[in-house]
């Protein structure tokens, strides 16, 4: 019986720990998930911006033609210099970010539009942008954030 009352507790925690995410993020999030071919017609139009939120040495499998390049562990460890680059961005467009698999590029979207109240659009990630057949460069070795 005791055994039951373990499982019982196990099940609920794992239901919880696999909805909870889902569930808040809906709660208040201002972020939309965007298509990379939707996004590349924002871009296009003037529209958007696209920004990578990846770190350097992921950048050598591309990047986003006309992608701006702001790595997460720029955004945690300066959040102000993070804020600023988000102002410098042009304030009718709208920024959408991606990163390797779209987990890191949701959290950037939602401080721009949380915290910058910028409106932002999750991409996803860069193998999105690449299977669609989007235009991709190679970043110069002397890029820097930005």
């Amino acid at each position: 019986m005791r055994y039951l009352a373990l499982l019982g507790g196990w099940w609920i925690a794992v239901v919880v720990l696999a909805l909870g995410p889902v569930a808040l993020a809906g709660e208040g999030s201002k972020v939309e998930a965007i298509a990379p071919a939707e996004a590349a017609a924002q871009v296009k139009a003037g529209k958007a911006v696209v920004v990578d939120v990846r770190e350097r040495g992921e950048l050598d499998a591309g990047m986003a033609q006309g992608a701006h390049w702001y790595p997460t562990s720029s955004i945690q460890s300066d959040p102000e210099g993070y804020r600023k680059f988000l102002d410098s961005l042009p304030q009718d467009q709208t920024i959408v970010f991606y990163c390797a698999s779209g987990v890191r590029s949701g959290k950037a979207a939602e401080i721009a539009s949380k915290e910058a109240g910028r409106k932002a659009a999750n991409l996803g990630g860069f193998k999105d942008w690449k299977a669609a057949g989007l235009p991709v460069t190679a970043p110069a070795k002397t890029l820097q954030p930005g």
